[in-house]
């Protein structure tokens, strides 16, 4: 999609280009004198016509989709995306760090019910013999990370989200949530790209990276509230909310699943790069098509 719509405003240009090409020179070209006061201005004109072109072909193509039900489309799908870069970490640190000591060993309530039980068997012992050697093989992860580590690292995004949820609303009703709210998740596709970078450097940078990305995420719900307010009629509201919403749970349950399939194939690494290129992609649609309000929307 991103591709197509590149596509597209490089046809717009060349149709400019060639329009111009074809189109009568001014009476001081002809005459020989230099136009320089009209030349200035030229590539702002271009801009401004190409931009024209660019709306008149999406309402040429997607003017029978309703504004809002296309608005909620995009809203859903960025919170799928808002929430892919934030739990994703939950699953990806199981295959990144090292198994600790303690991990292969019994719990010591499993080993009081096997004594009093009288489960002391040699085929069960066998079996834990084999049980622990499948543990001692499984594939070590690259960070040697302690228990303290590893819940910085987790902790890290909500540490700086927990700093800009009152902020984020007022930045969307001053600046419009097509800047705000795009950000967030652009911001959030950056960091978790750069995940693996940041991980394979220091710890340090890697909860530097998770707080900044609480920080831009924390604004996104704030922000889409103003949305709500400005594109949604009152009596659809609590319907609207109800269907977009719904998306971060959503995310939830298949961003767990689809870590574990990418890290099985690919590795950790490759769940960082294909969950943040989803939230990149995600941000050439909204703000190629999303608008702060109706009056700014091009119907």
């Amino acid at each position: 999609m991103f591709m197509f719509l590149v596509l597209i405003l490089l046809f717009d240009y060349w149709q400019i280009l060639l329009e111009q090409f074809l189109s009568p020179l001014p009476a001081s070209a002809e005459s020989g004198a230099p136009d320089l006061g009209s030349r200035g201005h030229r590539y702002t004109i271009d801009l401004l016509s190409m931009g024209r072109k660019t709306n008149r072909l999406l309402l040429a193509t997607l003017g029978w989709f309703p504004a809002r039900l296309a608005l909620a489309a995009m809203a859903w799908l960025a919170f799928i995306n808002l929430y892919m870069v934030r739990v994703n970490l939950s699953v990806i640190i199981v295959a990144m760090v090292r198994r600790n000591e303690t991990g292969a060993s019994t719990a010591p309530c499993l080993t009081i019910a096997n004594a009093t039980q009288g489960i002391t068997s040699d085929s069960q012992d066998n079996e834990e013999t084999e049980e622990q050697s499948s543990i001692a093989t499984y594939e070590e992860g690259e960070m040697v990370w302690d228990e303290r580590t590893q819940g910085f690292v987790l902790a890290g995004f909500y540490y700086g989200y927990a700093t800009t949820q009152i902020v984020g609303g007022r930045l969307a009703e001053l600046y419009g949530t097509r800047w705000v709210f795009g950000t967030c998740i652009l911001a959030g596709g950056i960091c978790t790209v750069l995940s693996p970078i940041a991980a394979r450097t220091h710890y340090g940078i890697l909860i530097a990276l998770r707080v900044i990305q609480g920080i831009f995420q924390g604004a996104s719900w704030p922000s889409m509230h103003a949305c709500v307010a400005r594109w949604i009629p009152p009596l659809e509201r609590s319907r609207f909310i109800a269907s977009v919403y719904f998306g971060a749970t959503l995310s939830t349950a298949l961003t767990l699943p689809l870590c574990g399939v990418i890290i099985a194939a690919h590795g950790w690494a490759a769940a960082f790069y294909v969950t943040g290129a989803l939230s990149l992609a995600w941000c050439a649609l909204w703000f190629a098509f999303m608008h702060d309000s109706p009056r700014q929307h091009p119907r």
